[in-house]
């Protein structure tokens, strides 16, 4: 309900509303001073205008108030905002999943619950871990991003810890390490890192993506333990377009990136507000 109280008060929302029905108005009040019509027909037709004109304003703000997605062109990429299930996109698109900083692989509902992304990807293709694990090991470009070996962990789990941010490639997914994991493997960020992992995010996969689609979760919002910075999903996804809006490497054209919102979180969702990406570029 905020969210459409916010789209009712919005001043230029109102000024894009009544800008044609104020035109079509001035037309014919125009054309009306040349013809001759009787004091009754004028007073007709003026009624008929006035309600053409407030249901102009009515059906522009319907429209807005139940948008479900939005597609915004940000230096030369498309975005396009939706709900849906990444798990529907096709084998020629790239979809993204949320990892920790160890690429954790055990979904034990400890380490990762069987309810994340995270852990419906791993039960739905990675039954047996034992491939990925070796791969993601023995992969150059992840040896790069190696920050320490955690011999200490305690609770289980993989000893090597990499730079938030980075990507692994596994076939059509891009395997990203999202969150930090302390002593008690309890996921959690600071804005900081919240807002560098998603800029390093951005540069890993213009340079692996190949000019295909790239699909997007809502990243941080299943992590709840935010340690300097409390955030709504429409605050997250705001952080998420302004990162890629200054990210050091743009997006080579053609590129097209999808962000998915699980299940009714885009209720929570002004798209009309991110529409201001479009006009305050960077």
């Amino acid at each position: 309900m905020s969210n459409k109280l916010e789209i009712i008060k919005d001043k230029e929302l109102w000024r894009k509303a009544l800008t044609p029905p104020g035109a079509i108005f001035g037309i014919v009040t125009t054309i009306l001073t040349f013809v001759e019509l009787g004091s009754s027909c004028k007073l007709v037709l003026f009624g008929l205008l006035i309600v053409l004109c407030v249901g102009c304003v009515i059906y522009s703000f319907i429209r807005t108030l139940f948008l479900k997605e939005i597609t915004l062109s940000i230096d030369g990429s498309e975005i396009i905002i939706k709900p849906g299930d990444i798990f529907s996109f096709p084998k020629d698109v790239f979809k993204t999943i949320a990892f920790n900083e160890y690429f954790d692989t055990e979904v034990d509902n400890g380490i990762i619950s069987k309810k994340t992304l995270n852990g419906k990807y791993l039960e739905k293709y990675h039954v047996d871990t034992t491939y990925l694990d070796e791969n993601i090991e023995k992969d150059s470009r992840l040896k790069k991003e190696i920050l320490e070996t955690n011999v200490s962990r305690p609770l289980g789990g993989k000893k090597t810890r990499y730079s938030l941010g980075t990507v692994y490639i596994d076939k059509d997914f891009f395997l990203v390490a999202f969150s930090k994991f302390d002593e008690k493997n309890q996921a959690h960020l600071e804005l900081r890192e919240y807002a560098s992992c998603l800029i390093k995010f951005w540069n890993e996969i213009n340079s692996l993506y190949g000019q295909y689609e790239v699909v997007v979760p809502l990243l941080g919002s299943g992590i709840t333990r935010k340690k300097d910075f409390t955030a709504t999903d429409q605050q997250l996804l705001e952080v998420m377009l302004w990162t890629f809006q200054i990210s050091k490497v743009k997006f080579e054209e053609p590129s097209k990136v999808t962000i998915v919102l699980y299940g009714d979180s885009y209720k929570k969702i002004n798209f009309y507000k991110l529409k201001e990406f479009e006009k305050n570029g960077i």
